[in-house]
């Protein structure tokens, strides 16, 4: 919208009563103007003199035009409009030549309506490229006809909409490019809102509308929206409401307690069974904390749990005569988002009553289960390793063990070294020849070298008369294993140096070289490199044996092999000695929660310890031994990693005491009497940091 002040003729200074015809007009060719205003000493407006008027003036008078006063040609009354006028108001003043004058009677310029006229042009140009603009911007589809049915106006998407809308469309009859149903606006003139109707494969929603002028109807106008997608949507929805109700119906038959929560642990969906063991209705529970319901039910921090841990967490609790068996798994978005809790509760105390019902079959099932196992274990060579860090080294082996590179085996005392050394013997195409173990550490250095490379007769006092094999003539054809490498005699290192480079060994006393087809494997727990800096290992000897370096994971960094090599373990001795041993869950967790610097070596004698000291058939915590409690005392410890202000550190030694105490003995009870203070100290300040975990920016 534009006002008279944009497109008006703007005056500084008007004409007065003591100008001529000529000042007139020298005045209206300086300001480009078909007229100006004339006033009065006062100021107050006498009229208007026009370039037409003056020029008559000037033509049909004797006298010069400098002669002529202004006033003569001035036109009294003229037409006064004000600045602030709107340009269509001005349009309905009958006028060729206006004043325009402020509201304190200030002459502030004149509007022709030749200069009117092009503004309003240029306004109305403006108003139809901005509903083009808008027309075009719309998401619905727009068409047009006039009185005759022919398409007069259509929008972009229109043409997306329908191809058979085009540029060559405006003109056209509507029925002959889309029948949209416009025609019949015409004849009844009503307006129609949410008319379905289908062209070939899609399917659209239609308000049609006449277009009414001076009571007569010249028109009609057709909004359209494509709803193919929202069809498809309606259907997709309603199968997603299908598979919701399916997924209820399994969560309901399942003979689990099964209960969802979501990421700050208000409980979403649960089961009836989870009702049942938690002596409570769906209308009681669904909305309330889990870790009000966890004290109840199950007596572990369970959700805190897995919230610190960021992955599944499983306890067993005992408690009013039953055992349970929880499980809490995290739910992830595609980002990382913790979006659930999924908590699933198994009452074990029915299939404890039924365990010794199962105990004839699974005699039954035993020799099954030791054909399964032996072809399980054909690949490992009967080690156990289902985490990924021993998939990886089992991996590594199938692929190396074809090859006849030299491997070095590194690890902890205890990991199983030999066995790995074994297996790669028995994957590889040396299988049928022989496996030959040396410890280096074992021998003394004097006869480490012949027990090595063996001696000809006679070859120094108190030798056998008719010499000695060594081990690599021993391991002719197979593999030999040189364990303990680190403790490798240095004078000897050029030797065996020698035979890895050559393929030959001489002899103890002998002249002649002799050909040897053996593999070498080595291990160590040392760390070679820093012998070698210290001078205690030959570096050119080290990358003779390190072509391919295995690593083999201590125990520790291992944990979910832990409960299948006790197992296993187990069924060993349980065979060895003829008698059958459990293990209470308590052990089993403290297993979990142990270091074992010994390994799978430790592990192994822990087992065997336990099943032949062990008085009853169940195996308890009472009968670990101390080193145990003193390794978990040590894993409590709280520590704090950073500076930090006074009152942020107490809050996180706090937190820290709180989540261990509750970590280890599952209780708020049991975790105040732990740490000394009442249970309802414990609970506030629980959920005084669930607060400012709450409120911390992400």
């Amino acid at each position: 919208m534009r006002w008279v002040e944009e497109v008006m003729t703007p005056l500084s200074v008007c004409l007065s009563d003591t100008n001529s015809c000529l000042e007139a007009l020298q005045r209206l060719s300086e300001i480009n103007s078909s007229g100006c205003p004339v006033v009065d000493k006062a100021g107050e407006l006498l009229g208007i003199v026009t370039m037409k008027v003056l020029i008559e003036r000037t033509i049909h008078n004797d006298r010069s035009p400098a002669e002529v006063s202004c006033l003569e040609a001035v036109e009294r009354n003229p037409v006064v409009i004000k600045p602030s006028l709107r340009l269509a108001e001005a349009w309905a003043c009958q006028f060729d030549l206006a004043v325009v004058i402020e509201e304190d009677g200030q002459v502030v310029g004149v509007l022709s309506r030749a200069d009117l006229a092009v503004a309003l042009y240029q306004e109305a140009e403006f108003q139809v490229k901005e509903l083009e603009a808008i027309l075009n911007s719309a998401h619905n589809g727009i068409v047009v006809i006039n009185s005759d049915g022919r398409i007069t106006s259509f929008n972009n998407r229109a043409v997306q909409l329908f191809t058979e809308v085009s540029r060559e469309a405006i003109g056209r009859h509507v029925l002959d490019v889309v029948p949209i149903g416009l025609m019949e606006t015409l004849e009844t003139g009503k307006s129609e809102y949410s008319q379905e109707f289908r062209v070939g494969q899609r399917t659209y929603i239609m308000n049609r509308a006449p277009v009414i002028q001076e009571g007569q109807i010249t028109g009609a106008v057709g909004v359209f929206q494509d709803i193919s997608e929202i069809k498809s949507l309606s259907q997709e929805l309603a199968a997603v409401k299908e598979l919701n109700s399916e997924l209820n119906s399994i969560i309901q038959s399942s003979t689990d307690g099964l209960c969802v929560t979501d990421s700050a642990g208000i409980v979403r969906r649960i089961n009836r069974i989870f009702q049942k063991v938690s002596l409570g209705n769906a209308q009681d529970l669904i909305g309330r904390g889990i870790q009000e319901i966890e004290e109840a039910v199950y007596g572990h921090p369970l959700f805190d749990l897995v919230l610190q841990r960021k992955q599944p967490v499983t306890i067993i609790d005992n408690k009013n005569n039953r055992s349970l068996l929880v499980s809490g798994n995290p739910v992830f978005d595609e980002d990382g988002k913790l979006l659930q809790v999924v908590i699933n509760l198994r009452d074990m105390t029915f299939l404890n009553q039924m365990q010794q019902e199962l105990i004839d079959a699974k005699r039954i099932r035993e020799n099954c289960q030791e054909l399964s196992e032996s072809r399980d274990h054909l690949e490992t060579g009967g080690m156990i390793g289902t985490g990924p860090e021993m998939i990886r080294v089992f991996e590594l082996i199938r692929r190396v063990a074809k090859v006849e590179s030299t491997v070095l085996l590194f690890g902890e005392s205890g990991v199983g070294k030999e066995g790995i050394g074994k297996l790669l013997h028995t994957q590889s195409n040396r299988a049928e020849g022989p496996f030959i173990k040396l410890n280096c550490g074992a021998i003394p250095e004097q006869l480490l070298e012949s027990e090595l490379f063996g001696y000809e007769q006679g070859a120094f006092t108190g030798a056998r008369r008719e010499g000695k094999i060594g081990m690599f003539e021993l391991a002719h054809n197979g593999t030999l294993l040189l364990d303990e490498i680190g403790d490798f005699p240095l004078n000897l290192q050029p030797k065996l140096l020698r035979v890895l480079q050559e393929r030959e060994i001489v002899p103890i006393g002998g002249a002649m070289p002799r050909q040897i087809n053996v593999r070498i494997l080595a291990a160590t727990h040392k760390d070679l490199e820093e012998m070698i800096r210290a001078g205690q290992f030959r570096e050119d000897l080290y990358f003779r044996l390190n072509v391919v370096p295995i690593s083999i994971p201590p125990l520790r960094q291992r944990h979910e092999d832990i409960i299948p090599l006790l197992n296993h373990f187990r069924d060993k001795f349980s065979k060895k000695y003829g008698f059958k041993r459990e293990f209470s869950p308590e052990v089993i967790e403290a297993f979990l929660e142990y270091d074992w610097p010994g390994n799978v070596r430790e592990l192994e004698n822990m087992v065997e310890r336990l099943m032949v000291v062990s008085a009853g058939d169940l195996i308890q915590v009472s009968q670990l031994p101390i080193s145990f409690k003193s390794s978990s005392s040590k894993s409590a410890r709280v520590s704090v990693n950073s500076l930090m202000p006074l009152k942020e550190a107490v809050d996180e030694v706090e937190r820290q005491l709180i989540d261990k105490a509750l970590e280890k003995f599952g209780s708020t009870y049991k975790a105040a009497a732990a740490l000394g203070v009442n249970q309802s100290t414990v609970v506030r300040r629980m959920a005084r940091f669930r607060r400012t975990d709450a409120e911390s920016p992400a």
